[in-house]
């Protein structure tokens, strides 16, 4: 094992960038302003405590941790954090859910770490199987804090997001609208449901839900995120 920073050791993981060789590489990089990273300890393998806080210090950038479950992220930070965690934070009424990484430990049999990572499946950003590269990790972490501008084209239906061209339904595309228009800010449930209705169409109870999923399916990392017991918030516009 080699030594990195505060004496802490990494194992070496077979087909995984080691992690010293990384830190060489991130250290030659430009520093850019970033969006702060929250580090949840709870259930976290050390391997990966240690190599996020690694990559924190290397890259600059602002990292604080708690034990607490479920976390309360701050405004704007990055939540990475294990699937129970994450599940904790589903089960949660009112508040933001914060963006954030989820990470899944294989090889385990336990039908409550199944849930729990179900669970994930839905509200975390991005979800990745523990272990992975550390160049998994990092690229996953570049993604989450770069700026995500979001530009809409109502006429064609269509949006632009991290260079990537998406198409979108009447429906997607009007509740897209309505979100851009309050961004950073929550928009009811009841407003979002009357943008339906002007299709004059009856519709079940959970048909908002069902287009707010499809179209976070379709911009994963674009910060829509459901304000419990409210409705939802377009957050991430940089």
């Amino acid at each position: 094992n080699d030594a990195i920073p505060n004496g802490s050791q990494v194992s070496r993981k077979p087909g995984a960038i080691h992690l010293s060789l990384l830190l060489k590489a991130l250290a030659a990089m430009p520093k850019s302003p970033e969006r702060p990273l929250l580090l949840a300890l709870h259930e976290m393998p050390m391997g990966l405590t240690v190599s996020v806080l690694a990559l924190a210090k290397v890259r600059g950038w602002t990292l604080r941790c708690e034990e607490r479950v479920p976390p309360r992220a701050r405004f704007g930070e990055i939540l990475v954090a294990m699937a129970p965690v994450w599940a904790h934070l589903a089960a949660v009424r009112g508040g933001l859910r914060p963006q954030g990484l989820c990470l899944v430990a294989t090889g385990s049999a336990d039908a409550d770490a199944d849930a729990a990572a179900l669970m994930a499946y839905d509200i975390a950003d991005c979800v990745q199987a523990w272990p992975c590269d550390d160049a998994v990790l990092l690229a996953h972490l570049l993604a989450l804090m770069a700026p995500s501008a979001l530009h809409l084209d109502a006429a064609s239906r269509t949006a632009r997001h991290r260079g990537q061209l998406i198409h979108l339904t009447p429906k997607e595309c009007r509740i897209l609208e309505v979100l851009l228009s309050h961004a950073g800010e929550a928009v009811a449930r009841e407003q979002l449901e009357a943008t339906l209705h002007a299709w004059g169409q009856e519709f079940e109870s959970n048909t908002l839900d069902v287009h707010v999923h499809r179209l976070r399916r379709k911009l994963p990392d674009a910060g829509i995120r459901a304000v419990r017991g409210y409705g939802y918030v377009l957050m991430a516009q940089g």
